[in-house]
């Protein structure tokens, strides 16, 4: 047995980066967390922590640990990041073994419209979208239906916070007014998209773990119960009419790159079929039902265990706290939340864990 510890660079501090710190903490990893102050990874028990609470200061700690140790392994476990590393820090994957890659696959899953234009080539049906920068006095706004949603095409922001996730313009003033209002650089990362309805119950993902475009283990969900838009209160693992097509087109679409990583790959049934959203090329927000599904699948990766045996159970992820406000309002879906919470053999929690108490009781005192 090697007397050196083996080490990993973790950038970002969410609750994708907590799991991420756990597991590999528990197999003997030291790893070396970055993140904001008041993000939850950075009060668990495991992992060194360093504070940055500037992109100068970010790109100057990651600079200063791989002066120390060429070529660590490093995982980027927040979108945020990884779109501001990719611009502002191409060196960044010189001096680390970073992970997500391959950079020309992050290019792509990165921006929405170069997802899309991948989606064409495995017929996968996608909103129909267009920059915002693209609209001008000439635009015919006659062949966009109404009610659009305004996205992000691509993030550019990092510690700064953007006016808004996502804004729906009902008619043509609505897009007039909200264009008005932003800067050239904005125009430039927004997109207007076809509307596939407000139903977030009709969300589905597939999170999973590929090296080089082929998948090590996947799972399709379904987003049952949502406490705002993006964020999810309560996941489950879906078996129902779409998940083969859900799983097909994700592999295939996965499949046309070397990606090598976590991602999930968002859908929305509208029309009785399957629509992409987006692909997010990093550890995705329910991260911890993979470990759920695939318990050895950390070790699997690593090359530390020989097989990957699958949960055969239907299996449920919940954020309480998310959970109980949704349920405080609704109190209709109140036995559901008790039957996914007392599922003891084929449930898991968010940032909870026995043994790592601090970062769920911060996440109440917030």
């Amino acid at each position: 047995m090697s007397l050196i510890q083996k080490q990993i660079v973790i950038v970002g501090a969410g609750p994708q980066a907590l799991f991420l710190l756990r597991e590999y903490s528990r197999i003997g990893y030291l790893v070396t967390v970055l993140g904001r102050k008041n993000e939850i990874a950075m009060y668990s028990r495991y992992g060194i922590k360093l504070i940055v609470d500037t992109e100068e200061d970010l790109i100057g700690k990651l600079t200063d640990l791989a002066s120390k140790n060429q070529m660590q392994d490093c995982i980027v476990a927040s979108g945020f990041y990884l779109s501001f590393l990719m611009k502002n820090f191409p060196g960044f994957f010189t001096l680390f073994n970073v992970v997500p890659k391959d950079k020309e696959a992050l290019s792509i899953f990165l921006n929405k419209l170069h997802t899309y234009q991948l989606a064409e080539e495995i017929n996968c049906k996608y909103p129909k979208s267009i920059l915002l920068s693209q609209l001008n006095h000439d635009t015919d706004y006659r062949r966009f239906k109404f009610p659009q949603i305004v996205k992000w095409n691509q993030d550019i922001y990092l510690y700064e916070k953007p006016a808004f996730k996502t804004c729906l313009v009902h008619n043509i003033k609505e897009v007039k007014n909200l264009y008005q209002t932003l800067g050239e650089r904005e125009k430039q990362s927004l997109v207007m998209q076809q509307f596939l309805g407000a139903d977030l119950q009709n969300n589905y993902s597939y999170g999973a773990y590929f090296d080089q475009g082929n998948l090590v283990a996947g799972i399709c969900v379904n987003e049952v119960r949502h406490y705002r838009s993006g964020v999810s209160s309560v996941v489950e693992e879906y078996c129902g009419g779409f998940a083969e097509i859900i799983e097909e087109k994700s592999i295939q679409l996965i499949g046309k790159t070397l990606f090598t990583g976590f991602l999930d790959v968002e859908f929305k049934i509208f029309n009785g079929e399957p629509y992409l959203l987006e692909v997010n090329p990093r550890p995705f927000g329910f991260i911890r039902i993979m470990k759920l599904k695939y318990p050895d699948l950390i070790p699997y990766i690593l090359g530390e265990c020989v097989s990957n045996q699958k949960n055969s159970k239907q299996v449920q992820w919940m954020n309480v706290l998310r959970d109980m406000v949704l349920i405080a309002k609704n109190p209709g879906k109140i036995m559901h939340m008790f039957s996914v919470l007392f599922n003891f053999s084929s449930r898991t929690f968010d940032v909870w864990d026995i043994g790592d108490l601090k970062p769920f009781f911060r996440q109440v005192k917030r």
